[in-house]
């Protein structure tokens, strides 16, 4: 499966990469700065995942993923913050995208979100 990282730090990017990188089956699709990016990648290139940070200067994470899920329903959005889900807007659960603390993801999560979200599951 082919996944976009999608955070405003170099840092965290590098990190989720290599959280793809030892996961069974999943490949480094691309990577972006900002919500804008991600969605200038997704036009050119199609993905199976999309982990996103919700924090991001210019278009965030929440309003990315409303337009990713709505114009690439099939693609699984995955929202990555370090905020508690409880302080996420409300809207955020009525998008269709998956939440995860980034301090507890790695390659068992992200195996568990494709189970739980990815087209198998529909």
């Amino acid at each position: 499966m082919s996944v976009l990282v999608v955070d405003d730090l170099p840092s965290f990017r590098r990190a989720v990469a290599a959280v793809i990188a030892v996961a069974d089956g999943f490949e480094l699709a691309g990577e972006a700065a900002s919500g804008e990016e991600a969605l200038g990648f997704i036009e050119e290139r199609a993905v199976a995942m999309v982990l996103m940070d919700v924090n991001m200067p210019g278009i965030g994470g929440l309003e990315a993923a409303r337009r990713i899920r709505r114009s690439h329903p099939g693609t699984v959005v995955v929202l990555l913050s370090v905020d508690d889900t409880e302080e996420l807007p409300r809207d955020a659960k009525g998008i269709g995208a998956h939440y995860r603390h980034k301090d507890r993801f790695g390659p068992d999560e992200l195996e568990a979100l494709w189970s739980d979200g990815g087209p198998a599951a529909s």
